[in-house]
């Protein structure tokens, strides 16, 4: 019960709303967006500047490495041509000449085909029917092409031979070669399957 004093007015309790208004007309409120993105759009140039500027800094002495390390190199180079031209030429020479093709032959090894990547494209091969047991790869070497041998188990001629054409049509095959002699059994045919690779 309220006291008489007391009016019926103020007894009511209305919350008020928490909601914050922006009374700035439309336009100012467009301004004042574009400039904080315009504000943050140069901070990040700032900072993109400076992570910039850092990395090169960071690869000053990757230069200075690579300079000290070509210049060791020259004075290396320099040092074998004076013995080069000592008594011992013809030895050193032939010694030159082995290294040489040495290097010739890692190179070309650094340059080959993955026998791993090729194992995998092989494998990637359909080959209902037939089980393959192992292979055998030769790198190129010069001239003569790269090769692959494989060896298996096939249970009919016909997956056999659907299996050679598969291999002889897959990207790194130059030819396949079967046997005719593979063809003498009708089911669990051994067969080894010479592959030439392409270059």
């Amino acid at each position: 019960m309220r006291p008489p004093w007391v009016s019926h007015c103020a007894t009511t309790f209305h919350p008020m709303n928490n909601e914050l208004t922006n009374l700035l007309p439309i336009e100012r409120q467009r301004g004042l967006l574009h400039e904080y993105f315009l504000r943050l759009g140069v901070v990040i140039a700032v900072l993109i500047t400076i992570l910039t500027g850092v990395a090169a800094l960071l690869l000053i002495p990757t230069y200075v490495f690579l300079l000290q390390s070509a210049s060791a190199k020259m004075a290396h180079l320099a040092s074998i041509e004076s013995v080069l031209s000592s008594a011992d030429e013809k030895v050193l020479s032939a010694r030159l000449a082995v290294l040489s093709n040495d290097a010739a032959i890692l190179i070309a090894l650094g340059e080959a085909r993955s026998p791993s990547a090729l194992i995998r494209t092989l494998l990637s091969v359909p080959r209902p029917g037939v089980t393959l047991s192992s292979f055998v790869y030769t790198p190129a070497l010069g001239e003569a092409p790269g090769t692959l041998t494989l060896f298996g188990v096939a249970t009919t001629r016909d997956a056999l031979r659907a299996y050679q054409l598969a291999v002889q049509g897959a990207p790194f095959t130059a030819t396949a070669d079967l046997p005719v002699s593979a063809y003498a059994k009708d089911t669990d045919i051994t067969f080894s399957i010479a592959v030439t690779l392409k270059p």
